[in-house]
């Protein structure tokens, strides 16, 4: 009697019985083996998958945020080179210009 006689016997009970036909049906085997490799030991696997969609989502999400801020950007230079009050508005708010004689009161 060989160490695999036990063995041997549980995989025929095995077989017997209509989900063990299943499970011990070679093409299952290789098609459960084959779908683990994909999906979690190639180099393309589910979680690099997961972490290259979350990585597109945040960079397209800065993508509308920069977009966003160049249009309010455009808008402000073209009101700033379209009117000359607006362009010294602008500088004394911005930058604290101020004229000869003027004092300046910054408030935080």
């Amino acid at each position: 009697m060989s160490f695999f006689t036990p063995v041997k016997e549980k995989i025929s009970q095995w077989k017997q019985h209509p989900v063990g036909k299943v499970l011990l049906n070679k093409y299952f085997i290789v098609g459960f083996i084959f779908l683990v490799y994909i999906c979690f030991l190639d180099t393309n696997n589910v979680g690099q998958m997961i972490r290259s969609r979350i990585t597109l989502r945040n960079q397209r999400q800065q993508m509308e945020f920069y977009e966003r801020e160049i249009t309010k950007m455009d808008r402000k230079l073209e009101q700033l080179q379209s009117e000359r009050d607006s362009l010294e508005k602008f500088a004394r708010e911005e930058y604290f210009y101020h004229k000869d004689g003027e004092d300046v009161y910054v408030i935080k």
